[in-house]
């Protein structure tokens, strides 16, 4: 049987979602509650293999389990075994042929900066704290070139394969009452390249680069600036649509 989780964490204390050898992560966590209760090794499969630090509203995860459980009794055990920082929302079975990560259609991405003088320390865990931005119009301006196809490794840590080319379906910049907040959706996004653009999309904001030159690396124009990368705790996956 299949089962389908939604999962809302907090990445602070965490080495990513995927499963390390000596550091806990959120799939371990969740691994070894499916896996107690099924009393033999259940593998789970999330979505999005969020990094370390970064925090999650929606993440979705899939696992097969060998035998039958009531939906309540599955739920009655994340809560009382997860710790406090992981919680799953929902638990339903699913198709058979549904995969948490191939079957997505689009995911969407929030970074919160706080803009304020003195970082609110409430804040502090879920928004990088970057004061008096300069021009908040030549950012929003430059997050436009970062819609459509993106040659996402001018942003990202590292290439994966030939598919630096992805795209992006929405980039949008907003100022709010307190937080200024990135919001990202798209399929696919190569590692740490939701930080990358954010992080330069700042340098921008902070007039130390033109909207024009994030153009160019969007383009992958051969002689674009490198990009600066924005930390993780600012960074929050909100949903995956199926």
């Amino acid at each position: 049987m299949r089962i389908r989780l939604t999962v809302s964490y907090r990445g602070g204390r965490y080495a990513g979602w995927q499963v390390q050898r000596d550091a806990p992560t959120i799939q371990g966590e969740l691994q070894a509650v499916v896996s107690r209760l099924m009393g033999r090794e259940v593998a789970v499969t999330g979505a999005s293999r969020t990094d370390a630090g970064v925090h999650a509203v929606g993440q979705v995860c899939h696992f097969d389990a060998p035998r039958e459980l009531p939906l309540p009794r599955w739920m009655r055990a994340f809560a009382r075994l997860l710790p406090e920082d992981i919680r799953v929302l929902d638990c339903r079975p699913a198709d058979a042929d549904f995969h948490a990560r191939f079957s997505a259609l689009r995911k969407t991405y929030l970074y919160h900066v706080d803009p304020a003088p003195i970082a609110s320390p409430f804040l502090s865990p879920f928004s990088w704290h970057r004061p008096r931005i300069a021009d908040f119009e030549e950012m929003a301006r430059a997050a436009a070139f970062l819609q459509g196809p993106v040659h996402q490794r001018a942003f990202a840590s590292r290439p994966e394969g030939d598919r630096d080319l992805r795209g992006i379906e929405s980039f949008t910049v907003d100022a709010g009452a307190r937080l200024v907040t990135f919001t990202v959706v798209g399929r696919s996004f190569l590692r740490h390249a939701v930080r990358g653009m954010v992080g330069t999309l700042l340098e921008v904001g902070y007039g130390r680069r033109s909207a024009d030159s994030v153009r160019s690396m969007a383009t992958a124009a051969a002689d674009h600036p490198l990009m600066v990368k924005a930390p993780a705790h600012g960074l929050c996956l909100l949903r995956v649509d199926y």
